[in-house]
Order: structure tokens, then sequence, then C-alpha cells
């Protein structure tokens, strides 16, 4: 695998350190008050420790949208999920399995959970993880398979993959797309998607549609920058990837969470100040997507990331700086449908 030259690009900050309670809300009651720091990692990067005191919420936080009723609200799984530590919530279609990713000092390890009788199991580390710097899952929409991210190494006696995209001079984890088939008895192996799709270093956050196509970020040498890329699977073969066009080539993108028709996609975009972008959502136009459009400055106070559509396609969980969060994208939809823009 190739790793071409380019100018260091420092990431933001990938989560904040704070402490944070919720009381409960919906199906999803909370956990208790949280009293721990947490160190922020950079994506795929070695853990910068940060001490940063903040205060103790304690009231549930709302965050309000332009859109009457568009609103983000904690999601904890009945304590299951820790805002200290975990991110990136991804389920089974039927919701009764959960994949997610937890820090423990300079780890990360995919965790899975399953909904028994109306309550959340104790998460444990999923069969496939443990071992490596492993993050990002995702489930299929039909719920056969699920990808995530990792280090580990691509082949029998080599050495774990390392990136420096982060900052020049650091050495940190390194990424590829991995696939683990869902059996009879759980989950299977894990099976490194080949070099179509995995041509550097650092191939990362896969979402994907319901005809089996990938979306997943990778370096563009020609915009020094993260960019989105598209891979269609045909007879049970992933396609050369081709860019994603979504504003300029050098304007950064991260976390792609691509709807199963591909009708529309959630991203961060940009950078900014200790986060990964600005949460947008743009929409498929014929052959080419219409322009990305800001959720707002309420839905985007946590400095959210890590997009994954839920199972029912009109919601979106993302983590944020205190916690992971559920915002309906209801009248993003709705105003689309009926060819209108929403308003700023």
């Amino acid at each position: 695998m190739g790793h071409e030259e380019h100018e260091a690009y420092e990431e933001p900050t990938r989560r904040g350190l704070k402490m944070t309670c919720f009381e409960a809300h919906k199906d999803y009651p909370s956990s208790k008050p949280s009293s721990k720091f947490r160190a922020t990692p950079h994506r795929g990067a070695s853990w910068i420790h940060k001490m940063v005191a903040a205060a103790v919420v304690t009231t549930m936080f709302v965050a309000t949208s332009a859109f009457a009723g568009s609103v983000a609200v904690p999601v904890t799984l009945g304590g299951v999920i820790h805002p200290d530590s975990d991110d990136t919530l991804a389920f089974t279609p039927d919701g009764s399995t959960v994949f997610f990713d937890r820090s423990e000092g300079p780890h990360k390890t995919v965790m899975i959970a399953h909904r028994v009788a109306n309550h959340w199991s104790k998460p444990e580390v999923a069969s496939f993880s443990g071992q490596w710097f492993d993050q990002d899952p995702v489930v299929s929409p039909d719920g056969s398979y699920m990808l995530f991210n990792s280090d580990r190494p691509t082949q029998p006696g080599s050495k774990p993959l390392t990136q420096n995209y982060f900052g020049a001079g650091v050495t940190a984890p390194g990424a590829n797309i991995w696939r683990v088939d869902r059996t009879t008895h759980g989950w299977g192996k894990p099976v490194w998607l080949g070099t179509i799709v995995n041509s550097d270093v650092f191939i990362d956050f896969a979402s994907i549609a319901g005809d089996n196509t990938l979306y997943f970020m990778r370096w563009n040498a020609e915009g020094k920058a993260m960019q989105f890329w598209r891979s269609a699977y045909k007879n049970g073969q992933y396609q050369s990837p081709e860019r994603v066009i979504l504003g300029k080539p050098s304007e950064t993108l991260h976390d792609p969470a691509i709807a199963p028709d591909q009708s529309f996609i959630v991203f961060d975009s940009g950078r900014i100040k200790g986060g990964l972008g600005r949460l947008k959502i743009a929409f498929r136009d014929g052959d080419h997507w219409g322009e990305p459009m800001d959720l707002g400055d309420d839905l985007n106070k946590d400095l959210p990331w890590g997009s994954h559509l839920a199972p029912d396609g009109h919601n979106v969980y993302v983590t944020g700086n205190s916690g992971i969060w559920q915002i309906s994208l209801d009248p993003w939809l709705k105003a689309s449908r009926n060819n209108e823009r929403p308003p700023l």
C-alpha cells in the first residue's frame, strides 16, 4: 500500500473533556453524573491528555435547531453508554444489538451489547476486537455484516499500520477497513477488504448503502484534505473508488453517514477549533450532490462527529464533547421532499 507525500494536516481534537449527567428521555434512561475527566484523542492519533475543568450539567441538555421539533437528545441506553469513554453507536436493523467504540488510555476497542427484555446487557468486547486499535463499527442495512477500522496488520507477519496525516512528526495508528459477517452463532472472523478499498494506510469511517456501495474517508492529495470516496459493489467485488464531490477539493470532510438509498448524506465539514467541522446534510440531485446544508448552531454546539444513521433512516446518532446524541432529520427530509430549502 502506498503512502503519498503530503503536507501534514493537523486534525482538530476529536473528543472534549467534560463532566456531565443526563436525565432520562424516551426509551433511553441515562447514566448517573460522571465525575471523570476524559482524555481527548485525535482520530487515529495517539492520545493527547488535557485537564479541562467543566461544570456538571444537572439538567438534561436538549439542543434545538432552527426547526421546531428538531432536537438533540442524549443517549446512554440505561447507563450502558458512558460519556467519558464511548462513542459512535451502530445498531443492527432490528435495534436489538449495538456496537460502539470504547476508549481506555491510548487504546480503542469495539464493544457489543444486546437488548433483552427491554434492558441493555453489560457491554462486552466484540469477539473480533480487543488486541488492536479498532474503532468506527457500522452495520449493513440488511444486518448481514458489519465493517470497522483497525490498525491491525493486513498480512501475516506484517506490522500494525501507522500514519502521520494529523501532525508533523506525529506517528499514530493507521486504519484499514475490515468486514465481519453475521453467523448463526454471532459474528465471524474479520476479513480485510483488500487493496481496491484499502489503498493507503489511513482508510477510515465506513458507511454502507442498501446495495452495499461503500462510502469512506481517504486523503485527497489534490486538495490536501480528508475527503469522501465511494466504491460500488458489483458481482461480489468492490469497484475502483471515486471521489464524492461535496464542496471544494480542499474542504475537509469527516465521518459520512449515507442513506440506504443514497438519497442523502450526513457528515462533518470544515475545520473548527476543538472539533471535526460543522454537522451538515446534503441531498443527491440526479448524478451529483446538492449544496450541503448546515444543521444550525444549536445542533453543532457540542461539536458533534461520528455520524451513524439509526435503523429508521430518519434519525442520526452523533458523538459530542459531552456524550452521544440522537438528532431527528425529519425537518430536512421533509423540506427536500417538498423541494424547499430549510431556513438558516
